[in-house]
């Protein structure tokens, strides 16, 4: 464009689509291409513009509406480039041409994009290729983007390229010196290739280049707004040649929106997941309340029938095989509430190598014969803030599946511990969008040596219900990756076919609780003159709890709801020695008969019993002298040690 144009006096042509329409033309038109616009009326617009440029501009008008680049011939023969925008007008298509100089062509993206309805992800790029292309008449574009290894590529769009040629490119994997993208996306850096018959760059992949018919290729990384790199974007030319400085200003531009577009996209996706997310929590919850009662009733009565019958006995089996699946189906539950993110966290600060050192012999006998289980432990204790019972069963599901993985073959499972100091920008590029924070962690990791997995299975390790197994539900690793996060950690996966899997996962650190022996405890009255109060509004579950205590030895109140038991308590409370509270009921909620026992008499010992719990309500119990929590259902053998415990410990 001429020095001293302003916006107002660029090049400017309006007039319907067809001949003998009204064309008007400014001063700048005529001059720059000698046309009049009477000369212009005497054929339709298509005649005037550049067949490779046509396809374009006839989509618009077609569509009658939108934006696009073409070139229009001048009196002397010459083709200017100008941007179109088309719309409807009393019935009539209406086309306004501006002559495009260099900085017209770097704002063409972003006005275009402005006009873009909201679409999918697939469809946005799509779009963004065709309005590249548009911007660059005669040209072609691709985009390609990582994989979540982030070493291959997979064809985001290429919307003028042959199907051969993006099929060949599928997967390429990225290199110091593999074609334009492949390179530009490896050292996140700009590749132009002026003549791809010639640049050692596209040794390997002239033949893919002769598929497509393309001579020249240029291209520019994709990248996140925190620097990942997404992929790569590339401009195609059928003859050899340099790009123009407006040509990659405005690459780099398209660029840098589709990794906009990739990151809203992910956000999105973050976001319907949360709302799922929510859902299936709330609902997880609800089922669990009311599944833990009756299996509390399923198992408490079959263990008291079990219990009743000599050790020989049939039907004592078959109670047996009952308790074993009412067992199975409360870590299903479970299991649900972790991968939700509803479980309720009962923390302690654990040492994690000794945690770890536990298990292992606990497992070593469970394990394939021919895997062999290695410990890599921290020199010095590590600890974390965590629920005991959730941090056995990430660790148990981690080497368990590393056994499975290995299965018939012999091979090594590897379980470590390290201190790891991470920074801000380290957790964003390993970790993003985990919202951790930069800090001292205790890294876990179980490696094995088994099969690995390909890039796909790999992507839905973490997915509800995806499993491998032919028997299996497909929750143990979505729910692992459910308790780290409610432990504000975060958990990755490193797998490759035939080189093994590595699962890290990372907790914040705190430190490791003392080793001091503890306190010997107060002596306590005899079993058989310890009073407890039950209260259970499910007839059911307190009628089998408190046969449990009453055979155990223990004098046993029973109340039907919050309000009984606290009337109860005010009459009887100097006998009572420990309260087994059902947190969810009517009229008062165990939540609030716990306040007004303890207004009643501050030294009470109260155990809370709960189908399922919300966290923020276990958190309020925090710090408040709460006895201890029995999860629904509760074995017989771990209520009445609970109990005895209780009784057992001083009063803070």
């Amino acid at each position: 464009m001429e020095t001293g144009y302003t916006r107002s006096s660029i090049p400017r042509i309006v007039r319907l689509a067809g001949s003998g329409g009204g064309a008007r033309v400014n001063r700048e038109f005529t001059e720059r291409l000698g046309l009049t616009g009477a000369e212009l009326e005497a054929h339709p617009l298509l005649e005037w513009i550049h067949p490779n440029d046509r396809q374009a501009l006839e989509q618009a008008m077609g569509a009658k509406e939108g934006c696009t680049s073409a070139r229009h011939r001048a009196k002397d023969g010459e083709w200017i480039c100008f941007n179109w925008h088309v719309r409807m007008y009393s019935g009539e298509v209406v086309v306004l041409g501006l002559y495009r100089d260099d900085s017209d062509a770097r704002t063409d993206l972003a006005e275009a994009a402005v006009l873009t309805p909201r679409k999918t992800l697939a469809d946005t790029l799509q779009t963004m290729a065709s309005i590249v292309e548009n911007t660059n008449p005669g040209m072609r574009c691709s985009i390609l983007l990582l994989d979540e290894t982030h070493e291959h590529v997979m064809v985001g769009a290429g919307p003028s390229l042959p199907t051969e040629y993006n099929e060949a490119v599928e997967g390429l994997r990225i290199g110091p010196a593999v074609g334009s993208c492949g390179t530009a996306a490896f050292w996140n850096i700009p590749v132009v290739v002026e003549s791809i018959a010639e640049d050692p760059l596209w040794m390997e992949l002239r033949e893919a280049a002769a598929l497509a018919g393309v001579s020249a290729c240029w291209s520019q990384p994709i990248t996140a707004t925190n620097g990942e790199i997404l992929g790569a974007m590339a401009l195609y030319s059928d003859e050899p040649g340099a790009p123009a400085r407006y040509q990659m200003d405005g690459l780099e531009i398209a660029a840098r929106m589709v990794g906009l577009a990739i990151e809203r996209d992910r956000l999105e996706e973050q976001l319907r997941q949360a709302a799922k997310m929510e859902a299936l929590g709330v609902l997880a919850g609800g089922i669990a309340h009311d599944f833990n009662n009756m299996l509390a009733v399923i198992l408490g009565n079959a263990e008291l029938a079990a219990a009743a019958l000599p050790d020989n006995s049939e039907a004592k089996e078959q109670l047996q095989e009952i308790v074993t699946a009412s067992n199975s189906a409360t870590d299903l539950c479970e299991q649900m509430l972790a991968y939700a993110g509803r479980s309720a966290l009962t923390a302690e600060r654990l040492e994690c190598n000794s945690l770890v050192m536990e298990l292992g012999g606990l497992l070593k006998v469970a394990l394939s014969k021919k895997a062999k289980l290695e410990f890599d432990l921290h020199e010095t204790p590590l600890g974390v803030l965590a629920d005991h019972g959730q941090m056995r069963q990430v660790i148990m599901n981690l080497i368990t599946n590393a056994s499975e993985a290995i299965g018939n073959n012999e091979g090594r499972i590897v379980v470590r511990t390290r201190a790891r100091r991470y920074t801000g920008e380290e957790l964003r590029l390993r970790h993003p969008n985990s919202g951790l924070k930069p800090g001292e962690y205790v890294l876990l990791s179980v490696s094995d040596t088994g099969n690995g997995m390909n890039p796909e299975t790999r992507a839905k390790v973490f997915d509800p219900f995806f499993t491998t197994k032919s028997a299996g539900r497909g929750l143990g690793l979505a729910a692992v990756q459910g308790i780290v996060r409610g432990h504000k950690g975060a958990i990755e996966v490193e797998s490759k076919p035939n080189n093994g899997t590595k699962f890290h996962v990372l907790l914040p650190a705190v430190a490791p609780p003392s080793s001091a022996p503890p306190s010997a405890p107060e002596e306590q009255p005899a079993t058989m003159t310890a009073r407890i109060l039950v209260v259970d509004d499910e007839a059911p579950v307190r009628t089998v709890l408190s046969t449990m205590l009453g055979r155990a030895g223990y004098d046993v109140i029973a109340a039907k709801d919050g309000q009984e038991a606290v009337d109860i308590f005010r009459r009887d409370g100097d006998s009572i020695d420990c309260v087994l509270l059902d947190l969810s009921m009517p009229k008062l909620d165990g939540e609030e008969v716990f306040h007004e026992l303890r207004a009643l008499r501050s030294d009470v010992r109260v155990i809370l019993s709960s189908g399922y719990a919300e966290q923020e309500v276990m958190d309020r119990f925090r710090d408040l002298g709460l006895a201890g929590v029995i999860q629904k259902p509760a074995q017989m053998q771990l209520l009445l040690a609970k109990v005895a415990e209780t009784l057992a410990r001083t009063t803070a």
